[in-house]
């Protein structure tokens, strides 16, 4: 079912080309960062699949036909699934680990989110491109209690005893808040099958209930949560558009997101 091996080169070009990057790239933090910010600007978080009774494939060869070859995008086992393709074929060190999501509704959740970090120079970074919200726009180093900026956010990592490495975000005018904690067991491709079905079709999985979708630009986060569009930038909605009809969400699904799908609203 999981392919082992790295991608060739068509299928390394069609991907960069899908992220407006060029080819010649080499193993480093400075095209880490640029990856992962033009993932994150440029195949959209969507739970449309989830939303209509698919079950997610985590196959490399269906995630690179949906999300590359394919006007869609995916949950976070989908863009950092085929993500940590990416850099395993770009030659660089990566390790992914199970996370905890930490929100209001919930104090305690399953581990439903995959993270990825990799090895440079000695040093080990966090790199995500799956999250459905305002998220690190560019690699964060693995280090306790340093604050580090993507020029948007401020970030920075504790260790608790139960989470592990726990991610907090400070945004424009708000207080410290929890993202996720992971701790460091190592996670192969195959051990994110069963979350990822829960998030398809458990009936409390927060994933298969009302429109998710998110896509980042320079400075705003434009997204939409059920049947509203909303644009996020400086810690707040600036700007709510209400959806009322499928000819509406499909305009704004291809001009704001890039997705043509097949779905009922």
């Amino acid at each position: 079912m999981f392919n082992q091996s790295k991608m060739n080169e068509q299928q390394l070009g069609l991907y960069l080309r899908k992220l407006n990057i060029s080819a010649n790239l080499s193993n480093d933090l400075d095209t880490l960062k640029k990856l992962q910010y033009h993932h994150l600007s440029h195949i959209p978080y969507e739970n449309l699949d989830s939303l209509n009774g698919k079950i997610t494939s985590l196959s490399h060869e269906d995630l690179f036909h949906k999300l590359i070859e394919t006007p869609r995008g995916g949950i976070c086992f989908e863009l950092n699934g085929l993500y940590n393709w990416l850099l395993e074929s770009l030659g660089y060190k990566v390790i992914s680990y199970a996370a905890r999501i930490i929100t209001k509704e919930e104090e305690y959740q399953m581990r439903r989110h995959r993270v990825i970090c990799t090895e440079i120079n000695g040093q080990h970074y966090l790199t995500d491109v799956g999250v459905n919200m305002e998220s690190p726009r560019t690699p964060l180093l693995l280090e306790k209690d340093i604050v580090q900026t993507d020029d948007i956010s401020e970030y920075k990592f504790t260790i608790h005893p139960f989470w592990g490495w726990l991610l907090w975000q400070k945004e424009i005018g708000k207080d410290w808040k929890r993202i996720y904690g992971f701790t460091e067991e190592p996670q192969l491709d195959i051990d994110f099958v069963m979350p990822t079905i829960f998030c398809d079709v458990h009936p409390l999985s927060p994933i298969n209930k009302i429109k998710k979708i998110s896509i980042l630009t320079p400075d705003m986060n434009i997204m939409i949560r059920g049947n509203l569009l909303k644009f996020y930038s400086s810690g707040k909605v600036i700007k709510r558009i209400e959806i009322t009809n499928e000819e509406e969400l499909k305009t704004i699904l291809w001009n704001y997101f890039g997705i043509i799908a097949d779905f009922t609203m």
